[in-house]
């Protein structure tokens, strides 16, 4: 039995995957309703705000879920958020056993849905693919256990990691097929995290591409998408490229002092918004901005540069993955632009080790994420 516990849950996990980039800060749940071998229902979590992964699979069920078994990847919720709890249906729907892979960690659950089903009757079996279940919720645990958004530091670099030439050049590192392969990824995120010389400088868009399994627009056409730009003075332009998609947001962080007539003309744009942080040495407390971001349910970011801040989340260790596209050039010089710069190390043990999660070639490039493994 314990083989097809695993296959099913298998299975609800590939379903989960369906809602990357969609469903955050809510956690990616796929949920399979079966009797013995035979499959009665399927779900997904589709998109924020739309129903949970066990109430599409118990509508695909209908009368035949009583007495089966539900497999799914996370905990059932058990209080109303943006959709009612589904504790509910499930002890309604006759369902007789839960097979869950973890327990879901947001205190408005972690442990009371479990509670909930087995005072109904209910069986309840957990751990079954926890390492897997965990590793898929990675951003959703790190949004709920520290309250800031899963961090990902993305940048492009040649073979002696340089990031730029020192005029600041840096167009073009990678290929083409890299470049696109970047822009789905992006997808992946919540907002998308640059510094205002960075939007000077590029004049950037910023958007994603759709990948190409995600082929119903009907719930992909309400992602929530930010371009948040580190500017505290407000100097970065009122047109220009990362205005034109009207479906994203233009997310700004500026100085809490800075005067209303400055923020003005920036009002006028349908799609602005604003933080106000105070700031220190002309720079915020990264961590202050980050629980600014939580507040909005921003649950995954990727920091795109330019070089000073992705060095300046390394340094305080706001990085949970790093993304490094490498291009096949070498650029040299001293004066050239590296992706980290910082304070020099006076010793290599000093070295933050990488642990990897995926290596792609890409046309002449090579593609690298991993784990950084900060010491504490």
């Amino acid at each position: 039995m314990m083989t097809s516990r695993k296959e099913f849950l298998e299975d609800a996990l590939k379903l989960a995957e369906k809602g990357r980039g969609l469903v955050s800060p809510n956690p990616m749940v796929g949920a399979v309703i079966a009797s013995g071998r035979r499959v009665l229902g399927r779900g997904w979590h589709k998109a924020f705000g739309m129903p949970h992964a066990e109430i599409e699979a118990l509508r695909e069920a209908g009368g035949r879920a009583k007495g089966a078994t539900l497999y799914v990847n996370m905990e059932p919720c058990c209080h109303y958020g943006k959709t009612p709890p589904c504790t509910g249906a499930i002890i309604e729907s006759g369902i007789k056993e839960v097979v869950c892979s973890m327990e879901d960690l947001n205190p408005l659950v972690s442990g009371k849905g479990i509670a909930e089903l087995e005072k109904n009757g209910i069986k309840v079996r957990t751990g079954v693919m926890r390492e897997e279940a965990e590793r898929l919720n990675a951003p959703y645990i790190t949004y709920i256990t520290k309250k800031r958004p899963y961090i990902a530091l993305k940048w492009a670099q040649t073979l002696d990691g340089k990031t730029a030439a020192y005029t600041g050049d840096s167009k073009w590192i990678t290929g083409e097929e890299t470049r696109e392969f970047a822009k789905k990824i992006r997808f992946e995120m919540d907002g998308i995290l640059v510094g205002v010389k960075t939007v000077i400088k590029d004049n950037p868009f910023l958007d994603y591409r759709f990948p190409p399994f995600q082929t119903q627009k009907s719930f992909t056409a309400g992602k929530r998408y930010y371009k948040i730009v580190l500017d505290p003075f407000l100097k970065m332009p009122t047109e220009g490229n990362i205005w034109q998609n009207r479906n994203s947001r233009v997310l700004l962080a500026v100085s809490e002092g800075l005067p209303a007539e400055r923020m003005e003309p920036f009002s006028r744009r349908e799609n602005a918004e604003f933080i106000k942080l105070p700031v220190y040495n002309n720079r915020f407390r990264l961590k202050a901005l980050m629980e600014k971001l939580h507040e909005k349910e921003i649950g995954i970011i990727m920091v795109e540069g330019g070089s000073e801040t992705l060095t300046s989340f390394w340094e305080e260790k706001l990085a949970d993955e790093i993304m490094v596209f490498t291009g096949n050039k070498i650029l040299g010089g001293k004066r050239s632009f590296a992706s980290i710069a910082g304070r020099d190390s006076s010793s290599f043990s000093e070295a933050v080790s990488v642990e990897y999660s995926e290596t792609k070639i890409l046309g002449e490039d090579v593609f690298i994420r991993g784990k950084p493994c900060f010491r504490e």
